[in-house]
């Protein structure tokens, strides 16, 4: 399927209609415009791939729609076409280590 993808020369891999990010199956560079799938987006910083992209604009404590389904919270604003990553969003789901702490106090 990747090989498919990559023929049709696709930069990026939107994993549901409702997902506000998708994902980068190139690495990315600032400046890089893409114009796929009734997007037309530019790069604001460089993304690595396999890392994700904000293809609509996310405000702080919106959620993170990825497969259709929330996953977590931008803990700043995202402007469309920016990395999607750690530095900017907090999962929703509590960490393993998170949940054995809580369960110890």
């Amino acid at each position: 399927m990747l090989r498919i993808l990559m023929t049709d020369n696709r930069k990026i891999l939107i994993l549901n209609e409702l997902d506000n990010i998708a994902v980068c199956l190139v690495n990315m560079e600032v400046g890089e415009v893409i114009r796929q799938d009734a997007l037309n987006l530019t790069i604001q910083n460089r993304i690595p791939r396999g890392h994700k992209v904000a293809t609509k604009a996310i405000a702080k404590d919106d959620g993170i729609i990825k497969y259709g389904e929330r996953m977590g919270h931008a803990t700043s604003d995202i402007k469309i076409g920016e990395h999607v990553h750690t530095h900017n969003v907090l999962g929703d789901r509590l960490s393993t280590e998170q949940v054995n702490m809580e369960q110890k106090n």
